[in-house]
Order: C-alpha cells, then sequence, then structure tokens
C-alpha cells in the first residue's frame, strides 16, 4: 500500500511539466451471487459476497496516450481471516487511444477488453475476482461497430507454489444494419510448478466459438445468436493425445426498459474433460458445459440500468440452470460506481 501511495504521488507531482490532463477517479463493485445446485450433477451450491474498490489516478498527454496507476481494493463479506483487506493489486498500464484503435501494456482491467468472453470461456465469477488482464492487449474497432482484438494474460509466474499459465484471447465481429458474425478464441497454457516431486501435467487448452447472429433495435431489442463450440484439449502427462469436445449453442434475448428475458441451450459433448483432475485450476468457464448428458439450458430474467450521468450501475437476475440432471437457480445482484474527474488542465 505504501509503494502505490508514493507512485501515485510522483505521478501527480510529475504531471504537469508535460501532461494535457491530470486526472483521478474511483470505481466501486459490489457483487453478490447466490448459487443452489444441489439438484444437478454439476457444480456445487456456494455463494460469493464481495466488494472492491479501485481509487486511480492518471496523466494524458499528445491527446493519445495515458498513463494510469490504480490501487484493487477487495474485501469478502464475512472474511475473518484478514486482518485488513481480502485482497490488494495493482493497476499500472500505458494505453493509446485513437479514433479506430487502442493498444495497452502492463497491469489493467478486463473491462477494456470488445469481445464477448461469456460465461463458455470465463465465468461470471471468475471474471469478478480476476478482473486484472497483466500483459498486453489491443484491438482494432470501425466506426460501423465491427472490431477485431487480441490479449495475452500472463496470469501465473512458475514458482515452487505456482504453475506457469498464460491465456491468449482473441475475438472480432463484424456488424451489418441487423445481421453480423465473428469468433471468439482462448488459447490457455497451464504448466508445471517449479516442485519437481510433484506428479504434474503440462496441458493445451483451445476453446473456439464462431457465431452468427441477427439483432433488432426498435420499441424493443430481439437478439438471436447461433454458434459452433470447438474445442481442443491434451495432457501431455497422459500422452493419449488431443481431445476434441464439440457442440452448437443458440441464445435468444428480447429486452425493454433494462428488463431481458434470456435463453441459451447448449447441445453437445463433455467440454471439460479434465475437470476431476484439475478443475478450476484449468476451466475458467461453468462447469455446466461439463454436462455428461450433452444438453444444457439457461433461462434468465435480468435487470441491467445506470443511472446519474451514467455513474451508477445495477444489475440482477435469476438465472435458472438445467444439466439435463436437474434444476439449479443462481440469483445475481450487482451494484457498480464509475467516477473520474479531471484535476488538472493546462491553459493554452
Amino acid at each position: 500500500m505504501k509503494q502505490i501511495a508514493l507512485i501515485l504521488t510522483l505521478l501527480l507531482a510529475a504531471a504537469g511539466a508535460s501532461a494535457q490532463e491530470v486526472f483521478i477517479g474511483a470505481d466501486f463493485d459490489t457483487r453478490f451471487d447466490n448459487r443452489e445446485h444441489s439438484d444437478c450433477n454439476i457444480d456445487d451450491s456456494h455463494t460469493f459476497f464481495s466488494m472492491r474498490l479501485t481509487p486511480k489516478a492518471g496523466v494524458i498527454w499528445s491527446e493519445k496516450n495515458q498513463l494510469v496507476v490504480a490501487v484493487d481494493l477487495l474485501q469478502d463479506f464475512g472474511d475473518k481471516e484478514h486482518k485488513f483487506l481480502s485482497k490488494v493489486d495493482p493497476q499500472i498500464y500505458y494505453q493509446f487511444n485513437s479514433k479506430t484503435a487502442q493498444a495497452v501494456a502492463g497491469i489493467f482491467p478486463r473491462s477494456l477488453l470488445l469481445a464477448r468472453y461469456d460465461p463458455f470461456f470465463l465465468g461470471s465469477a471468475y471474471s469478478f475476482y480476476n478482473n486484472r488482464i497483466q500483459g498486453l492487449a489491443a484491438h482494432y474497432k470501425s466506426q460501423t461497430g465491427s472490431f477485431i482484438e487480441f490479449a495475452l494474460d500472463w496470469e501465473g509466474m512458475r514458482s515452487y507454489q505456482t504453475r506457469e499459465k498464460f491465456r491468449i484471447l482473441s475475438g472480432g465481429e463484424y456488424k451489418g444494419r441487423h445481421w453480423y458474425g465473428g469468433y471468439v478464441m482462448t488459447l490457455l497454457h497451464y504448466a508445471k510448478t517449479d516442485n519437481t516431486e510433484l506428479d504434474e501435467g503440462v496441458v493445451d487448452h483451445i476453446l473456439l466459438n464462431p457465431y452468427v447472429g441477427y439483432r433488432y433495435e426498435g420499441a424493443y431489442t430481439f437478439d438471436a445468436r447461433l454458434g459452433y463450440l470447438q474445442s481442443l484439449q491434451r495432457d501431455r502427462r497422459t500422452e493419449e493425445g488431443w481431445k476434441a469436445p464439440k457442440g452448437g449453442r443458440l441464445a435468444l434475448s428480447v429486452s425493454r426498459w433494462g428488463v431481458c428475458l434470456l435463453n441459451e441451450l447448449y447441445v453437445g459433448e463433455n467440454m471439460l474433460p479434465f475437470w476431476d483432475i484439475y478443475g478450476y485450476g484449468l476451466y475458467a468457464g461453468t462447469p455446466f458445459y461439463g454436462t455428461p448428458k450433452k444438453i444444457y439450458n439457461q433461462t434468465a430474467v435480468t435487470y441491467n440500468r445506470r443511472f446519474f450521468n451514467n455513474t451508477v450501475g445495477v444489475s440482477a437476475g435469476f438465472y435458472f440452470h438445467y444439466d439435463g440432471v436437474g434444476l439449479g437457480l443462481q440469483q445475481i445482484l450487482k451494484v457498480s460506481v464509475n467516477l473520474q474527474k479531471t484535476v488538472y488542465r493546462p491553459k493554452k
């Protein structure tokens, strides 16, 4: 904490000489996630309840460049194992912005990514508790909203206790007036620790989701999206070669006034063949795609709106999960606050 405060002070002190703008801000997020999945074959019942405060400061120069320093202060409600906070992590990154391109390097928030890495790739709890990208990201976005992006997230530096782990993420989408099409892809390398006494495997895990969709926006918003899911996974320890589970997914949603009714149907093979060995260490998405019954359906009613000049967000939802065996219920409530203010702008 002292080191981060010193960096923030030095950044603000040196900013006046060359900066076009100095800003400060804070992001606040609280998330309640209750899962009642005892009747399902996959995923346990559990409750997550946490908050995060991220104060930040940054400088902008030459209009397109900015350097940002922030700190994530995370508290799990009911946590009695830590005296002060459950977790403290830094964010320090450089960001280049133009009308059509963005590049980021350092430790930066996952919210800067454009593609929709939905729960097939990254579960909602994973994205909240792992909200930072440690590496690089870049994207190009046209005036019509079409885009392509690439990111590298170095999630684990090899040590005696930590596995080497990095993830490559990419997504792209072409947008027409109503029709759109694109892809999302992740590649995970899950390697060993430095502890040679452990019998650890090295796993390569690739997920690919090309899709097409139709979106209508008028008195209400309707969206239909059909995608193909393909995975390639290999545990080098077993020497059994590549496993290639696949399936298809149809997502339908109707929304108005912030209220959305949606349904997602997956039909296909078990996408988590190494779950019993590696669990959440390897798989960041929802475990429901590991259904042995070749079907998973999610029906949800959600509410999502922003207030007070887009500074306060409220999101809530009831999610019903069916994995071919039983029905599970998930309730999520999120409140967010995003504030930013310019504190210095040199006179011209």
